[in-house]
């Protein structure tokens, strides 16, 4: 299973001071969901086209061509749901399975074919997607939010975004983490590609908006430190050039 068992957890000055100023490069910051999403993507509105893009966010990654940072409260989040998920998504693949060869039956019947259904549960599709994820938590930089509680707690209490719905203390930790490391980079860097990325729209998103989109308070502080903010892969590989 794919637990992060050795996880590379930095401070925000010895990530920002020593290792992004020690190479500078791109930045792609993961909200949890976004990296969970990754184990059941068929599943999660995802394509091929969105497939190959994380792929290629992947080899950018391994090549050292892209940091790839997440808060540290992702690490007992991610390992406390990644095996269901992936159980969750083996069993989505085989009821897929079924209902697409009671499809093909039916249909057989109907017109009198041979129409033949391939079996997908048993093609390592899981594997596939464990594997993807693993190799980009293997290389991603954890920052410690010890230092940044304080402003997540004044953020629930001024009921700011993303906290304006439900109070969420991990949501806002995720967000203040983003805002440090991000102004952090861009104090040194004014141009230096900083993305963050989630698929938690329920709390990121202003729903009163149409089209539904981040909420203007979160846009407007990152756009202080040229952070963009993605909620699909599409989004993400505009953002990075890809």
């Amino acid at each position: 299973m794919s637990k992060v068992n050795n996880p590379i957890e930095v401070s925000f000055d010895d990530f920002v001071q020593g290792i992004y100023r020690g190479a500078p490069k791109p930045v792609l910051f993961w909200d949890t969901c976004a990296l969970l999403d990754i184990l059941r993507l068929p599943y999660r509105k995802g394509t091929i086209d969105s497939f190959r893009i994380i792929n290629q966010i992947k080899d950018l990654i391994q090549s050292d061509q892209l940091f790839s940072v997440a808060s540290a409260l992702t690490i007992k989040e991610w390992n406390e749901h990644e095996e269901k998920i992936l159980a969750d998504t083996q069993k989505s693949l085989e009821l897929t399975e079924l209902f697409h060869s009671t499809c093909i039956a039916i249909a057989n019947d109907v017109y009198t074919a041979t129409y033949i259904s391939e079996p997908i549960s048993n093609k390592s599709l899981v594997s596939a997607l464990e594997s993807l994820a693993e190799n980009i938590l293997s290389k991603t930089f954890f920052l410690k939010t010890d230092d940044i509680a304080n402003s997540a707690l004044t953020r629930i209490s001024d009921k700011l975004p993303p906290a304006s719905k439900k109070n969420e203390f991990k949501d806002c930790a995720i967000w203040e983490t983003v805002l440090k490391m991000s102004g952090d980079i861009y104090a040194f860097d004014q141009h230096t590609q900083q993305v963050f990325f989630t698929v938690n729209t329920e709390d990121f998103f202003d729903k009163g908006r149409t089209p539904n989109a981040f909420y203007p308070k979160l846009l407007t502080e990152a756009a202080m430190s040229n952070l963009a903010c993605c909620s699909t892969v599409l989004e993400v590989k505009a953002s990075l050039n890809l």
